[in-house]
């Protein structure tokens, strides 16, 4: 170990190749000067009022939290897992410095939606606008949003929320200008290279000139050797379906996903406010429109129990519906509007049916499992996190905002309120909060690749979300 030593110093001059990040607690003045001050502001915004000495110690963690998980490191300096990609300061999910424990201290692509929630609705919005030009930034040097703002994660990237995000700043209230304009362009040009890419030129494309004909506008993740690599792409990184049909399925959450972002800059074109160009607008109104019916066509299933939104297989000998109980294929279709009302209905009865516990929905359903596509339970390297019984805050969260689009409003509050006394009263337990929790009292979580992961970034911006919403509803206990 000596001479490992001895020899970088002699070479380098230094033993230490990554210095500490630089904490950013001064970003924070949004909310105040001091930590009094930002709670009882934070308190403010998200509930109005003031709330019990129980939840204060939890407003007072999240501020905590924000500051040790706020970052920034010099662009293309040596990060803890590669060169940092990030040109602004962002959040890391754990807030964890320490390299010699694993973590995550990178900023993530899908994990920075949510956690932008938490920071729009405390105000935070030249902070969480910098988080989504760190992405767009990247694109436009390497042609790729990652899955991580660190070289070793450019092999793949993630579920692009970057529309979203814009939408969210500027109906919160943040100006629209060139920046934004330019943020929309990279976002507009990310979507006709890495997702929509038949007739590019590229060699590894998702989208075959076999596959456009037969599905239309449907796409599906990259073509990797390793279908792990294919379920960090999908976001839910360990999980049974990527595991098995790797990229040759059609995923239902990834085209919902675009179809919302497709949706979005219909929505953004058509406002005198910001986009104002008719001709790009009418152009995604049909691109919508077409997609719209692709979708349907491909993945309606009307197969006994499985009937709802189904991942299709493109796999010869398993051509098809992939009749799996996998709850991302149930609400992503609801959070982007592309179910009709009474399939609304049918996936809101599948949810309470099949993956409701007492305190939330678990990602995948034991009961659809059985007799189906992937019968056969995770185990060894893959019992995987992304499966029964664990309920993922970013899930719990695209599900009430799906509900609440078909007007299930009163069914959505009663799963938000559940799920916070949970996490509540969690909170009490472990002094913080976890990357992801079981669906019931009667489970444990299963721990995956790498154990419950405390912190936790998209966790906070899920539960300021919920608690604002039940606040506004009168819902909230003290």
């Amino acid at each position: 170990m000596d001479l490992i030593l001895q020899l970088r110093q002699k070479i380098l001059g230094k033993t230490t190749t990554v210095n500490p990040s630089q904490l950013k607690k001064d970003l924070y003045q949004f909310l105040g000067s001091t930590k009094e001050k930002r709670v009882d502001t934070l308190i403010k915004k998200v509930i109005g009022t003031q709330t019990s000495e129980k939840r204060k110690k939890i407003f007072e963690h999240i501020i905590d939290f924000w500051e040790c998980s706020t970052i920034e490191v010099g662009y293309k300096e040596p990060g803890f897992k590669g060169l940092n990609l990030a040109k602004r300061p962002f959040l890391t999910p754990t807030g964890s410095n320490d390299s010699s424990v694993f973590a995550f201290d990178e900023q993530y692509r899908w994990d920075t939606f949510f956690q932008n929630k938490g920071l729009i609705l405390a105000g935070g919005f030249n902070l969480a606008f910098g988080q989504v030009m760190n992405l767009t930034d990247v694109f436009q040097e390497f042609k790729r949003i990652p899955n991580a703002l660190s070289i070793p994660f450019l092999s793949r990237p993630q579920p692009p929320f970057e529309m979203m995000m814009i939408m969210d700043l500027l109906k919160g209230g943040f100006k629209h200008d060139e920046k934004i304009r330019l943020v929309v362009n990279v976002i507009e040009e990310e979507l006709v290279t890495e997702w929509f890419d038949y007739g590019t030129g590229k060699q590894n494309c998702r989208q075959s000139k076999d596959l456009v004909e037969k599905y239309g506008l449907l796409t599906r993740y990259e073509p990797h050797s390793n279908p792990f690599i294919v379920g960090c792409e999908d976001g839910k990184d360990h999980n049974w379906i990527t595991a098995t049909y790797s990229f040759e399925h059609l995923p239902v959450q990834l085209n919902a996903i675009l179809f919302r972002a497709i949706s979005l800059l219909f929505e953004y074109y058509s406002s005198l406010n910001w986009g104002n160009d008719a001709m790009k607008a009418e152009l995604y109104h049909d691109y919508k429109k077409k997609m719209s019916r692709d979708f349907q066509k491909v993945f309606w299933c009307e197969t006994g129990k499985w009937k709802g939104f189904r991942n299709y297989s493109l796999l010869p000998e398993k051509k098809g519906h992939i009749l799996y109980g996998d709850l991302s294929s149930e609400i992503f279709p609801l959070f982007s509007n592309l179910a009709t009302v009474p399939q609304a209905e049918i996936i809101k009865k599948n949810l309470s049916r099949y993956y409701e516990g007492d305190i939330g929905f678990a990602a995948t359903s034991i009961k659809l499992r059985q007799g189906g596509s992937i019968p056969k339970k995770p185990s060894g390297q893959w019992k995987f996190q992304w499966e029964h019984p664990n309920c993922w805050p970013p899930l719990m969260f695209i599900a009430v905002e799906g509900l609440k689009n078909y007007g299930y409003i009163k069914e959505a509050l009663t799963y938000q309120k559940k799920w916070v006394e949970f996490v509540e009263e969690e909170f009490d337990r472990i002094l913080g909060f976890a990357e992801k929790y079981p669906y019931s009292r009667n489970t444990k979580v299963e721990p995956g690749y790498y154990r419950v992961m405390k912190g936790f970034g998209w966790t906070i911006g899920v539960y300021l979300q919920f608690i604002y919403d039940l606040s506004k509803e009168g819902l909230l206990l003290n």
